[in-house]
């Protein structure tokens, strides 16, 4: 028996909340930088978080993170992957095709990856 493909599925299938790993002594200034030239922005520096607007009424917050010391599964990943700085980024899945470049935009200027905060950290985006 064939299986039907979930009408809802497709293009939304991507997770809304990922994951920005990058080397040391990256912050939200860094990545704010990077995309000024393209993307409006909010930071709030001192509490580690850049809102990006992607429209009127939907944005890409970044949030800096400390892994949760009981987090083995991430930490492990994150290690083995050779980053230290770990970001949460979410957005609202159905702007991913938008919220793709601006992640390789900047990929090109801070390094890094970005994956999905998911169980197996896909889907993964990584620089050109």
């Amino acid at each position: 028996m064939k299986k039907q493909k979930n009408p809802r599925m497709g293009k939304t299938a991507v997770p809304g909340e990922w994951l920005y790993l990058t080397k040391t002594g990256i912050r939200v200034r860094e990545i704010a930088d990077a995309i000024a030239t393209t993307c409006e922005t909010e930071i709030w520096e001192d509490a580690g978080v850049l809102e990006i607007m992607l429209s009127e009424k939907s944005s890409m917050d970044v949030e800096h993170v400390r892994i949760n010391p009981k987090d083995e599964l991430t930490r492990s990943f994150v290690k083995e992957a050779g980053y230290e700085e770990v970001f949460l980024v979410t957005f609202v899945p159905e702007e991913y095709e938008y919220v793709e470049k601006i992640m390789k935009q900047i990929m090109a200027a801070c390094g890094g990856m970005f994956c999905g905060d998911t169980e197996d950290f896909l889907p993964v985006v990584r620089g050109e």
